[in-house]
């Protein structure tokens, strides 16, 4: 798989570690099933998830982030982040896209959101079961 054809689409200026990262990133939630009808197009959302959890996981594990409504190590966030796949992101882009107010803060935001997915990919497929 190569990767480097949807990495021309992030910007030029990521710096060489977040590249990498990035790199990583995008393996492991298997970006490129993100492509749509239209193969070379993927919505601008999956690559903003993918440039967050790849920004957070080349942070020092000693650096104290705010998320879900309080101070958390990086180190535990980089944890839950390692373990995302296609899923997770499948699910953030979803509700992000039903959310009915205007996100003011939205890279906070959807850090917030990749967190939580973690613990939430369960209820989450119920609901959606319960809503059809």
């Amino acid at each position: 798989m190569n990767l480097n054809h949807h990495n021309m689409y992030f910007s030029a200026s990521v710096s060489p570690s977040i590249s990498k990262s990035l790199e990583q990133v995008m393996r492991q939630v298997e970006y490129h099933c993100f492509a749509g009808q239209c193969i070379n197009w993927i919505d601008p959302l999956y690559k903003e998830l993918c440039l967050i959890i790849a920004e957070v996981l080349v942070l020092d594990p000693d650096t104290i982030i705010f998320t879900n409504g309080s101070k958390k190590s990086a180190f535990l966030i980089q944890e839950v982040y390692r373990q995302l796949n296609n899923e997770h992101l499948r699910v953030v882009y979803e509700n992000f896209y039903d959310v009915s107010h205007r996100v003011h803060n939205k890279k906070a935001y959807l850090r917030t959101a990749l967190y939580n997915a973690f613990f939430e990919i369960e209820s989450h497929s119920v609901n959606a079961m319960c809503r059809d």
